[in-house]
């Protein structure tokens, strides 16, 4: 790759800059028909006008400077050699001001460009005829608005850039929310129906010396339960399992009964005018909620409120156990804080609101609000 002044030249250019120095053959050419002493300074000053054009594409942070040594080496020309023709030399010029990053360095440069071009204009023009203005003033024209045409290039490059990389950012972050989706529904899916499997084989072992009959049943009830939760791994997978709060109640007062839990039920519309969104919420927080519930509140008695009017839907689940202290409360929650930590993230898809009351010897309630009018659900999901 090559190099200027021991630095590397940036990929994205490689060979380009330096094909355009083909350009510099029109003063080449003119200063080979002048005396010998003009024709060396001009030569030197053409070296050091190739050196600056080319150090611009090396560094970015000094760009105008070297703009501008090249802007007076053109004046310079122009007015030497009463030539307004050496002003389209200036063509290096813009190219270098249109790569400036500073929105602030870039008019500067085109301020300054404007300046010296009509200074030399002014100071030559007196000696250059009317044919000669005529072939010039076209490039001239080209000259000033392709500072613009190139940053606008420039522009739509980056924002190309900047655009794929916020895809690729966009595309990271949606492989994580997918990672902590599969947490939280393994957490409230197979957690709930594996807790309910540890209960009712808890209780056929107790029933077996006693009653072998109902621990038969018992057992049988574990191999359906363990058939429901195959099928809820397969349903994870597939990104199905949708539920509603119904189908979901039906379930809790199984894991409620089986646990010697007593289920009261209360204000539960039929049907619950709730989208399929809004109901796997409130069914997957149902499950959750239950679920510690029977781990942990140490309840004989678990009451589920589920309501709807013209602003919101409420769920509300409380249980008569032992309940916490504030201090354990605010630091662990109900469970471990995964629970909690889940139903929180799932509600805060829908703008939905949780609130959590617990004290020594009055029992639990969990009380979860969402609005009918949710912003974006259509945009939204959950599984």
């Amino acid at each position: 790759m090559p190099k200027w002044w021991g630095n590397p030249v940036p990929k994205r250019y490689s060979l380009f800059p330096f094909l355009w120095l083909v350009y510099l053959i029109y003063p080449v050419i003119t200063l080979a028909q002048k005396p010998v002493s003009m024709m060396v300074t001009g030569y030197i000053l053409i070296g050091l006008f190739a050196i600056s054009y080319l150090r611009s594409f090396w560094s970015s942070q000094w760009r105008l400077l070297p703009a501008i040594i090249n802007m007076l080496i053109a004046g310079y020309f122009c007015i030497t050699f009463d030539d307004p023709g050496f002003l389209t030399m200036n063509f290096f010029t813009t190219a270098m001001l249109s790569m400036i990053p500073s929105t602030r360095q870039f008019w500067t440069g085109i301020g300054t460009l404007l300046t010296i071009s009509a200074l030399t204009l002014w100071i030559s023009g007196s000696h250059t005829s009317m044919s000669a203005w005529v072939n010039v003033a076209p490039p001239l024209i080209v000259l000033f608005v392709f500072p613009f045409i190139l940053r606008m290039m420039q522009n739509a490059r980056s924002l190309k850039t900047e655009l794929n990389l916020a895809q690729d950012e966009i595309a990271r972050l949606s492989k994580i929310e997918e990672r902590q989706r599969i947490a939280r529904d393994l957490h409230d899916t197979l957690g709930h129906t594996l807790s309910l499997i540890t209960l009712k084989s808890e209780l056929a072992e107790k029933l077996i010396p006693k009653k072998p009959e109902l621990a038969i049943q018992e057992v049988k009830d574990i191999q359906a339960t363990s058939r429901a939760a195959l099928k809820q791994v397969r349903e994870l997978v597939s990104g199905m399992n949708a539920l509603s709060v119904q189908d979901e109640l039906t379930n809790t007062s199984s894991i409620l009964e089986a646990a010697g839990i007593r289920l009261e039920l209360s204000a539960l519309p039929q049907p619950l005018s709730a989208s399929p969104l809004v109901q796997n919420i409130l069914g997957l927080i149902l499950r959750e909620a239950v679920n510690n519930v029977v781990k942990h509140s140490g309840a004989d008695k678990c009451t589920i409120s589920l309501s709807e009017n013209n602003l919101e839907f409420v769920l509300s689940i409380r249980d008569n156990g032992a309940g916490i202290s504030p201090g354990v409360q605010a630091s662990a929650g109900p469970s471990s804080g995964r629970g909690l930590l889940g139903m929180k993230e799932r509600l805060e898809l829908i703008q939905g609101t949780l609130s959590y009351n617990s004290a020594p010897g009055d029992g639990t309630t969990l009380c979860v609000r969402i609005p009918k009018v949710v912003k974006n659900q259509q945009s939204r999901g959950v599984s």
